[in-house]
């Protein structure tokens, strides 16, 4: 990675990351309490702090809230809404060497859309780093529920289809680098992702952001206050827990912390 700083205008009355969004992009659309808007926020912190320049950095986004998020920054940007997100970013990534390709996704166009595409990305050795922002929902369509979670909740025909551990996942993809975060523990992320953008490799981050709107309407978490104590009282850090432990279907807390960080080569 380039160590030339970035370059930032410093105005009166302006943050000190304001060159990474463009203008008027504020207040975004993402709701108060969203985990998004942390992720966001942090994963700006971290570029900030490793004096990247902006122009090195890709950030590719697909479908849903986590879809805007390439609307909302200032560095080279790629939406796509074809649900193939990751084969996108991995083949743009492959294309663009001297980039870093950033990944966000949800878990409609990753675990429905393109987990089959990780698979075949993981085995490439893709320089690649997947933020997966995992919002913990069924995305309900005309067509009936797509089973989006990774909690044990089961589908409109009381099935539990969904099998995904992601951060094994990860690790049996082939990833140099997982961990898994909520959006309480942003210091952790922050570090998290420097750790992970240092490296020429696929990189998993998998932070666990239920939708506030849904479980609000849901009457399982709350507001913004109680979804932050949800995150509080039910996670509990394990450095380097094996992967194959992390199923959150079986598990009454959530594993939070560094799993795997393997040298390059």
């Amino acid at each position: 990675m380039s160590n030339t700083s970035i370059t930032a205008v410093s105005h009166k009355g302006q943050h000190p990351i304001d060159s990474f969004f463009p203008p008027d992009s504020m207040p975004s659309v993402w709701c108060p309490g969203c985990g998004i808007g942390t992720i966001v926020y942090t994963f700006v912190q971290a570029v900030e702090e490793m004096k990247v320049e902006q122009d090195k950095i890709c950030v590719v986004s697909g479908i849903g809230c986590t879809g805007k998020i390439a609307e909302y920054l200032n560095f080279g940007l790629h939406k796509t809404t074809d649900g193939n997100v990751i084969t996108y970013a991995a083949d743009l990534a492959a294309k663009k060497q001297d980039l870093k390709v950033i990944v966000f996704t949800n878990n409609a166009d990753f675990l429905v859309a393109s987990a089959k595409n990780f698979l075949d990305v993981g085995k490439k050795r893709t320089n690649l780093l997947v933020i997966h922002i995992n919002n913990v929902i069924y995305c309900i369509t005309e067509s009936g529920a797509i089973p989006t979670s990774p909690f044990m909740r089961a589908s409109v025909d009381n099935d539990f289809e969904l099998p995904f551990n992601i951060p094994h996942l990860a690790k049996s993809s082939g990833a140099r680098y997982v961990a898994r975060w909520t959006p309480l523990r942003a210091g952790w992320l922050k570090y998290s992702i420097i750790d992970a953008l240092s490296k020429r490799a696929l990189s998993v981050i998998d932070v666990v952001s239920p939708c506030v709107m849904y479980f609000i309407f849901a009457s399982k978490i709350g507001d913004a206050a109680d979804q932050l104590r949800f995150y509080s009282d039910n996670s509990v850090m394990k450095q380097y827990e094996p992967t194959e432990h992390l199923d959150l279907r079986s598990q009454s807390e959530v594993i939070i912390g560094k799993f795997v960080d393997k040298k390059e080569g």
